[in-house]
């Protein structure tokens, strides 16, 4: 057998034992039992709740109780931010407004929303581009007490046409607007907003052109709401925007009293002089 022979055969048994070693080796590994670790849970000491969204609520709108839910939360790891559930309960936030969007399942954060009576809280509840304005209302006019923050309402102006002859003449200035506080209160809670009842001003959220002509209908006449249902009712859709139809007509006093259709009510004045004194006097019309 020749030296070249002799090399070969040693190079073939070093491969065949290399390769033993590695198959061996690799066998062993593959029948090595798995060791699954588990992630330390923390301890229930170490857990707390933090109030978070249960679904997405959009800015602007005013928080209710089912929009809302805790979480279990690791206690070292909580910002001051966070509202944590202690002594207090969700309703913290209930009826406040959500400042900056939220999406299911986020902390609530102090900042994230702004509470009736905070500054900047009007602001927050109007829509984009939307305005608030006040007008005089009284325990009357206002439906005595019985509308609400979040209510919708026609404006009703009832004035008198001064003449020969006075006119008195109401009508729907603005049909279907929000109302966004009464008074002091913005809550849109009934049982919260019982202080209400006295409110001297309703402020409505309007539009630009819609706040100009509140202002002047303030100084027309009285001003009275008409509360809306919640209701949507397709058949009498036309009815809701009638002050914008230029063939709208106004409710005028003949139209609701039969006295002044007939005719039969002083239309007439006369000067009643006697001696020094002098009066005024009505002479009953014919028909």
């Amino acid at each position: 057998m020749g030296p070249r022979r002799i090399l070969v055969l040693l190079l073939a048994l070093v491969v065949a034992g290399v390769t033993a070693v590695y198959a061996r080796s690799w066998i062993s590994n593959q029948q090595r039992p798995i060791t699954i670790v588990q992630a330390s849970q923390p301890a229930e000491d170490d857990v707390s709740e933090v109030l978070v969204a249960e679904i997405d609520i959009p800015s602007g709108r005013f928080i209710k109780p089912q929009e809302v839910r805790w979480q279990r939360w690791p206690s070292d790891d909580i910002p001051d931010n966070y509202i944590v559930k202690s002594g207090d309960t969700k309703d913290v936030v209930v009826g406040a407004v959500v400042r900056r969007g939220l999406f299911a399942g986020q902390p609530i954060t102090e900042g994230s929303v702004v509470k009736p009576g905070d500054r900047g809280f009007l602001a927050a509840v109007l829509s984009p581009g939307m305005r608030a304005v006040s007008v005089p209302i009284n325990a009357t006019s206002g439906n005595s007490g019985l509308i609400f923050p979040g209510d919708r309402v026609d404006l009703i102006l009832t004035q008198t046409l001064d003449g020969d002859t006075p006119r008195r003449v109401s009508e729907t200035v603005l049909p279907d607007i929000r109302i966004i506080a009464m008074g002091v209160s913005t809550g849109d809670d009934p049982k919260k907003g019982k202080h209400h009842e006295k409110a001297r001003t309703a402020t409505l959220e309007v539009t630009p052109r819609q706040a100009e002509s509140v202002a002047l209908v303030t100084e027309l006449g009285k001003l009275s709401l008409s509360l809306r249902s919640l209701a949507k009712d397709e058949e009498k859709e036309e009815e809701t925007v009638a002050s914008a139809d230029p063939d709208y007509a106004p409710t005028w006093d003949r139209d609701v009293s039969s006295v002044l259709r007939s005719g039969r009510h002083p239309t007439n004045r006369l000067l009643v002089l006697r001696g020094s004194h002098a009066k005024t006097v009505s002479v009953e019309g014919s028909n």
